[in-house]
């Protein structure tokens, strides 16, 4: 058994071959070829084998113990001692004779970590907390960089106690393939032999359990999640499901909650008194900006000088927090008037985030090009050509940029459709017809697309001709 302190951690025994091969070369990096030999001699398996494995164990141990050595391998970067007396004890994973199909759960919450406060999502955990009481499958929706892990781990946390056995946090954003997705959640339950698990062995182990399930991004996946959802729903009454995703998962049962953005500061009236600091702390994005301010630029006063252009700041970031807490970073370089002055080219600028952030999340262009990738062509092309609007747009007015003729309107509503589902796209309420707006982040990253691929001057003439010069 493996221990930290006096705590068992329970592990598969892939996981324990790998940590054995890492800690028996502590410091060194070893490389994927080298842990693949070792966790599965003879035998061919993908590299995102390997990663479901040492993600479950960097989830277990911690993250500070184990790093990604971009391009070669793993090194443990923990200093180890070794113990031959009293206490010291083999590696093993499950106990000896049992089944294939028994999910040891993690120790503690199963949660990762949080290391940041979270703002403004009081509301977010509440409604998500009531959802989960009255159904069982709930998916968190919500554009790249709205924080819907973060929401999804709040509510998971706030409600730790409801669930007999927990909370399981599976984490999808490394696998390459949909069918590595059983993997993932078997490697997440700590099941020995997850390389061997299907859905039906999940579901059938989980029968008789009575725990949260958190699915974590799942878009580039939809279809293998979707269907292992469904069969966790009818095959095992005591587990509820919490999915993130940038667009619905489209399967029986789910319940969507899409992820607003932080609350903004108002546009100024004309004759309106300028605001001040104090006032504006008032909204959840003005407090992520400053915290993020000082935790990059220590002692750096935000006085009421800069409180409308900090305001200013969040509105044209559309309040999602990743983008905020990017811009943030740029305040020492910058200051906040030249923050201001660069943020037409906001994906340009916003790059720089944590070094320990998923790599889609390091800067605000990684992540919309994940969401740009799981795009088709025809959704593309809409979205390339909605970027001429700066405000908001009509459904016919989308129509008409999006159609080349009477006989695409089809194709070119069922990409409209698209690209709101997927998140690309925002409604706004409204008590007439419906109208859509493109987050500014967006925009700017889908016009420098349309700028790319040669359409630029004819759709910008059609928008011109349809709807005045760009306002």
């Amino acid at each position: 058994m493996l221990y930290e302190e006096d705590r068992p951690l329970r592990l598969g025994s892939r996981a324990i071959d790998i940590l054995h091969v890492l800690l028996e070369r502590a410091g060194e990096t070893v490389t994927k070829d080298q842990l693949i030999a070792r966790a599965w001699p003879n035998t061919v398996v993908e590299e995102g084998n390997l990663r479901v494995h040492v993600a479950a164990l960097r989830k277990m141990l911690g993250e500070r113990h184990i790093e990604n050595v971009v391009g070669r391998g793993y090194c443990f970067i923990t200093p180890v001692v070794r113990s031959e007396g009293v206490g010291a004890a083999p590696l093993a994973g499950a106990p000896a004779g049992a089944p294939a199909s028994t999910v040891y759960l993690p120790q503690s919450d199963g949660l990762p970590p949080c290391a940041t406060r979270i703002f403004g999502r009081e509301q977010t955990v509440a409604a998500l907390g009531r959802q989960l009481s009255e159904r069982r499958f709930v998916t968190i929706v919500g554009t790249g960089g709205m924080g819907k892990t973060t929401a999804a781990l709040a509510a998971a946390e706030s409600m730790q106690t409801h669930w007999r056995q927990g909370t399981v946090f599976v984490d999808l954003a490394s696998l390459t393939d949909a069918r590595q997705v059983p993997l993932a959640v078997a490697a997440a339950l700590v099941m020995e032999r997850p390389e061997t698990m299907s859905a039906a062995a999940i579901v059938a182990a989980l029968h008789s359990h009575h725990l949260l399930l958190i699915l974590d991004s799942c878009e580039h996946v939809l279809e293998a999640v979707s269907l292992l959802a469904e069969q966790i729903l009818h095959g095992a009454p005591g587990v509820r499901l919490l999915a993130t995703s940038r667009e619905p998962l489209r399967a029986e049962g789910e319940w969507v909650h899409r992820l607003p953005a932080l609350d903004l500061p108002p546009e100024p009236a004309p004759d309106a008194p300028p605001l001040t600091m104090a006032q504006a702390m008032a909204y959840p994005s003005v407090q992520l900006f400053a915290e993020r301010v000082q935790a990059s630029a220590s002692g750096l006063e935000l006085s009421d000088r800069e409180a409308p252009q900090i305001a200013d700041i969040c509105r044209r970031l559309d309040g999602i927090p990743l983008a905020i807490e990017l811009a943030a970073a740029r305040v020492e370089l910058l200051g906040i008037r030249g923050l201001v002055a660069r943020l037409d080219d906001c994906c340009y600028l916003l790059k720089g985030g944590r070094r320990t952030a998923k790599v889609r999340h390091r800067t605000l262009e990684a992540t919309l090009d994940w969401s740009y990738a799981l795009l088709g062509e025809r959704e593309r092309k809409m979205l390339h050509r909605l970027s001429v609007f700066r405000r908001r747009f009509s459904l016919e007015e989308a129509l008409s940029i999006g159609a080349d003729d009477r006989a695409g309107m089809e194709d070119a509503m069922d990409a409209l459709s698209s690209l709101v589902s997927k998140s690309m796209l925002a409604t706004v309420a409204d008590t007439g017809a419906a109208r859509y707006r493109m987050l500014e982040t967006t925009r700017s990253y889908a016009a420098a697309k349309l700028a790319e691929s040669g359409e630029h001057d004819v759709i910008l003439a059609h928008y011109v001709a349809l709807s005045g010069p760009p306002q």
